[in-house]
């Protein structure tokens, strides 16, 4: 075992000698000096890990020899206990202020010193060692906050990549978008010149076709640009006061064609007094993606019923159908389309519409709900509950 170093201070060789005699265990190395200057130059030159020193010496008392030691970086932490033939409270009091941890009285009881002394030692290899493990904590806090900043600089550069990529092809629909109308209502200025010019029935139907066919990609070169927009933030809403009315009558008549064509009767029950709080451009989007789904899925020459009723200071607008149920889990899959798992069985759903993203998006920057009802008589409810204007 390592042995403990102990430096004994004192002007007087026999107390040295009776210190020695007491610490004479094979566990401690003694070293001494004779006064207060030689103390301290051999503490420069080596390392003790206690120190039993005199306080009454000439030309540096022990006083002045510990408040040194404890001023200096390699000596502070060592322990020194006086030895005192002062027992006065005054002379005790300063010798704690100076800086010792303890303080034995002359003449020495040798069970009591060697307590005193190996209390202190312990003190201070427990000292050590909780310092040793405060440091290596301390690394091991310092490696740890440098892989995780390591890691946060790694997703800031992935995020950073992913908006830059979102920021692409949010880019590129708007590109599709706008490039695509023009050509596409090219397409139905020419259509409508055909429909017009064309007597054959048969032709006359293939040229109705073809509009229908082009109306339908306007509508998707729309929805995507939109889409585009809600998901990434990008548009501004303009809230004000709109009639549900007014909302779901312009809604359907952009569907009037699709209505005409599956022989559907739509019925429309509003109160013309219900003003809601909302965004028009997304109210009107989101009012004829829902007719459109209802429409679409309701079997021919059947109704679609579109209602709303007060619920305290809000109004709530619905649309039903007589159409097929969702199946378990359409829903969810058509609220979060664009976070669709790679085994996802869509071919199981029969009523997915990507119309129901853009209401979902809607209503979410609304702060309002959409909800999908399964009706028991049979068809389906869709809905969403807005504040009363």
């Amino acid at each position: 075992m390592k042995k403990h170093r102990i430096l004994i201070v004192d002007d007087i060789p026999e107390n040295i000698k009776v210190l020695q005699a007491i610490l004479s265990d094979s566990s401690y190395e003694i070293q001494y000096a004779l006064n207060g200057k030689d103390a301290l130059m051999l503490c420069v030159a080596d390392s003790f890990d206690l120190i039993l020193l005199d306080i009454m010496m000439p030309e540096m008392d022990g006083y002045e020899v510990c408040k040194y030691l404890k001023s200096k970086d390699k000596t502070k932490d060592i322990p020194i206990i006086y030895l005192t033939a002062k027992v006065d409270s005054e002379d005790i009091v300063k010798g704690f202020e100076t800086g010792a941890q303890d303080y034995v009285t002359k003449p020495f009881n040798p069970q009591e010193l060697i307590a005193r002394v190996n209390t202190h030692l312990e003190l201070k290899h427990k000292n050590e060692s909780l310092k040793f493990m405060n440091l290596q904590l301390e690394e091991r806090v310092a490696a740890r906050t440098m892989e995780l900043q390591d890691a946060n600089n790694e997703l800031k550069e992935a995020n950073l990549q992913l908006s830059k990529l979102e920021d692409a092809k949010n880019d590129f629909l708007s590109l599709m978008s706008t490039e695509l109308r023009e050509p596409l209502n090219g397409i139905v200025g020419f259509a409508d010149m055909l429909e017009f010019s064309i007597k054959n029935k048969t032709n006359l139907k293939y040229v109705r076709f073809i509009k229908q066919a082009v109306e339908k990609l306007i509508g998707v070169s729309d929805i995507a640009l939109l889409l585009s927009a809600l998901r990434f933030e990008r548009y501004e809403m303009k809230v004000q006061g709109l009639p549900v009315y007014e909302i779901v009558k312009n809604s359907s008549d952009k569907l009037r064609g699709l209505i005409t064509e599956r022989k559907i009767k739509l019925k429309i029950d509003i109160p013309k007094n219900y003003i809601i709080r909302g965004d028009e451009r997304l109210l009107l989007v989101c009012m004829e993606k829902i007719i459109e789904n209802a429409v679409t899925n309701t079997p021919s020459r059947s109704e679609v019923y579109v209602g709303a009723e007060l619920m305290g200071q809000k109004i709530k607008v619905f649309v039903k159908d007589a159409g097929t149920h969702f199946a378990d889990g359409e829903v969810n899959y058509t609220f979060r389309f664009f976070d669709l798992e790679k085994n996802e069985r869509t071919e199981e759903f029969k009523r997915f519409s990507p119309g129901l993203v853009a209401v979902k998006l809607v209503m979410d920057l609304h702060k309002a709900k959409v909800d999908v009802e399964n009706l028991n008589e049979g068809g389906v409810c869709v809905s969403f509950l807005l504040p009363e204007y």
